[in-house]
């Protein structure tokens, strides 16, 4: 009877430690972020009086929440397309077997072996309009930081490199774990390289395919440091986020219940995005 009940508790108390640092790290300041948007918020941290939702109807009203929910949207609708073919375009490339294969491989790995700050200042040197290599290489005249379509252009592309590494890994290890063998009946059956893609490869890749275009959208809705690094919200808070404004409002002015209310919306507006998507892929993806 002993031995039962320890079985039965065991796996409890395997998942605890990881319980309780979720609760201390995610949950508690979740609850304490809502809590300060419901109230006004000393310099000090200290909640003072309760307001409802009156932070939310100003925050609403707001001009500048309404450009950052704009281009976080927009920032969306750019970077997660073109991030996912371009990563399932090197993990294709790089399944191919040749002596080339390796080196693709060392390639598009390598962005997760530079820190994200450095790869942010290189950036932004490489495409400065007057002394940068880009400009320079392709000979345009390009204002990458004074033009609102090139600066949310140029977030887009660093937000790939950014996420190209880890993507590219999944990806590649999704399209190296399908069988050889059903390879080798397609081609039998005269498959062509696309009509293998569609029938074969991406039914086999799509939960892990799937979980990449999560990962896309999540980090999409949290876009801050290339915004603070490479444009600064600029030009004329064209490429001003939603994370950005909360680092602005919480940080920077110390409205920390503004901030706290632009939180609390980013996490919603995240959180209905994944579950809008986790509910059509138990539809649609066919797990083994």
């Amino acid at each position: 009877m002993k031995k039962r009940n320890a079985s039965l508790i065991k796996p409890y108390a395997l998942i605890l430690p990881a319980l309780a640092l979720a609760v201390v790290f995610a949950y508690r300041p979740f609850i304490l972020t809502l809590l300060n948007s419901l109230h006004t918020v000393s310099l000090q941290g200290q909640r003072l009086t309760f307001v409802g939702l009156e932070n939310y109807q100003r925050l609403f009203a707001s001009q500048s929440f309404q450009a950052s929910l704009s281009n976080t949207l927009r920032f969306t609708l750019y970077f997660v397309p073109t991030n996912l073919i371009v990563c399932l375009g090197a993990a294709l490339l790089s399944n191919r077997n040749g002596k080339l294969a390796s080196l693709n491989q060392v390639f598009f790995f390598l962005p997760m072996a530079v820190g994200l700050s450095s790869s942010m200042m290189i950036l932004k040197m490489m495409f400065n309009p007057s002394i940068g290599i880009i400009n320079q290489l392709f000979g345009t005249d390009i204002q990458w930081f004074n033009d609102k379509h090139a600066a949310m252009a140029l977030l887009v592309m660093a937000g790939v490199y950014l996420d190209i590494g880890l993507n590219f890994l999944l990806l590649h290890a999704a399209l190296r774990n399908v069988p050889s063998e059903l390879h080798e009946v397609a081609k039998i059956e005269g498959a062509n390289s696309f009509q293998v893609f569609r029938y074969l490869q991406a039914p086999l890749i799509a939960p892990t395919f799937v979980f990449v275009l999560m990962t896309n959208i999540k980090d999409a809705m949290l876009i801050s440091s290339p915004v603070l690094i490479l444009t600064e919200g600029g030009p004329f808070r064209s490429t001003q986020t939603l994370v950005y404004q909360m680092y602005l409002e919480g940080f920077k002015s110390g409205n920390y219940a503004m901030g706290s209310a632009i939180a609390t919306v980013v996490f919603l507006l995240t959180l209905s995005a994944l579950l809008l998507l986790l509910h059509m892929e138990r539809r649609r993806v066919y797990y083994q």
